[in-house]
């Protein structure tokens, strides 16, 4: 019923509480997780224009790559940690707009499910960053499972 099954990943704890989801229907399916961290443009810290910091194009690449090294480590390590678990998994980097990212990968291998966690924000945060999560559910080919997420879930995702 679920053959593939996205993850789409920030990196941070809020978005990993979507995992523990995914590897049981996984496990129940035999499914495949294909783990999506979108990588975005690094903004240079307006602090360094302010102190007259020398804002090189070779700066902004490192800052780029570094960001970019760091996003695969973190999905080889999520990728190596679910293969142990024998849990056919694939992981995507691709770079562009999260939303439009995730949708695009969803489409081109015919996912069967999105499972992704929301980051709580709401009012003013919520409306001035989007939601991720909203617009995919909006727009998906598929099935969507949204986790609700919060702040003591990523301090302590195990409930102990």
């Amino acid at each position: 019923m679920y053959g593939k099954i996205i993850v789409p990943l920030d990196g941070s704890r809020l978005s990993e509480l979507a995992l523990p989801h995914a590897e049981a229907i996984a496990r129940q399916f035999n499914s495949e997780i294909l783990l999506v961290r979108v990588c975005q443009p690094t903004p240079v810290p307006f602090e360094l224009y302010t102190l007259g910091q020398d804002v090189t194009e070779d700066y902004v690449n490192a800052v780029h790559d570094q960001a970019e090294t760091d996003a695969r480590s973190y999905l080889v390590h999520l990728h190596k940690r679910l293969r142990l678990q024998n849990i056919r998994t694939r992981y995507f980097m691709p770079a562009g707009i999260v939303t439009d990212s995730i949708l695009d990968i969803a489409d081109s291998e015919s996912v069967d499910l999105i499972v992704m966690s929301t980051h709580g924000r709401s009012g003013l945060s919520r409306w001035v960053y989007g939601s991720v999560a909203s617009k995919v559910l909006q727009v998906a080919p598929c099935p969507v499972l949204l986790v609700r997420a919060q702040c003591d879930q990523a301090e302590n995702p195990g409930g102990t």
